[in-house]
């Protein structure tokens, strides 16, 4: 399984997959260059082989292996219960009034019968952008932990933006008092992990688009290319934020691990 953070591991993998497309002397040439950010560093690599052949062997890599993803939040022991034997499910809006009642009713300006209006507001309705039917991983666990920890604090974002619709700041505060923060690990296919990073282009045309890279393809690359020139580089300093969204539930045998921090 392809753990982005633990670059160790699944570097020495890439490079055997890039193989002979990139000579040694070109190797040593970027290792001389000591570029200073991670994409001067995928440049140099660029600029020294053939970009289609790096990126296509980068793409059959991560094809034939899992990639680990990330998701934070909060939960209780129910529902941890609930996710190793059903999986991790895709937000269902009147789903969350069971925690939010939980939760938000020990406030005193609690009032349940606005409860329904707003779980449709920012459900059905899409008030701050479309969550349901969704399903979020995150591609590092450094970053979920240091840079974007809401979802661990206080759990799924719609969570709070409901909290806060209904009892402001006070709301959004009681969230952090249910359950316990947890990270799902989970072990997601290659091809479908590719397709979750970036659905919006299909893999096929990712060199075509703009000149962009896959969002999950730019990111290996680019800490692969980085060990290059710093053998020593930690990856998960990157604290890379590289989603991967899905729209039906993750099986129960894709999660590999429950952490509680």
């Amino acid at each position: 399984m392809l753990d982005f953070d633990s670059n160790c591991t699944w570097v020495p993998q890439l490079t055997n997959a890039i193989g002979t497309l990139m000579s040694h002397a070109a190797r040593e040439r970027i290792l001389a260059a000591r570029p200073e950010l991670v994409e001067d560093a995928l440049d140099l690599v660029f600029s020294q082989t053939k970009r289609e052949k790096i990126v296509n062997a980068t793409i059959e890599w991560i094809r034939t292996t899992t990639v680990a993803g990330y998701h934070g939040t909060r939960l209780i022991d129910s529902e941890v219960e609930s996710i190793w034997s059903r999986g991790l499910l895709p937000l269902e809006a009147p789903a969350r009034g069971e925690r939010l009642v939980r939760t938000l009713s020990q406030h005193p300006k609690w009032n349940p019968e606005k409860l329904n209006a707003a779980l449709e507001k920012y459900g059905k309705n899409n008030k701050a952008g479309r969550r349901e039917r969704q399903v979020h991983l995150t591609l590092s666990r450094y970053g979920l932990l240091h840079d974007f920890n809401h979802y661990l604090t206080h759990g799924a974002e719609f969570d709070q933006y409901v909290a806060y619709c209904l009892l402001g700041n006070e709301g959004k505060e009681l969230l952090q008092q249910d359950g316990k923060a947890k990270v799902i690990k989970v072990s997601v296919p290659g091809n479908v992990a590719l397709k979750a990073a970036n659905r919006y282009i299909p893999i096929e045309d990712q060199l075509l688009y703009k000149g962009q890279l896959h969002n999950l393809v730019a990111e290996f690359l680019k800490a692969w290319s980085y060990t290059l020139a710093y053998p020593d580089f930690d990856c998960s300093t990157l604290r890379v934020d590289c989603g991967m969204v899905f729209f039906e539930a993750l099986p129960s045998d894709w999660i590999v691990d429950i952490e509680t921090l």
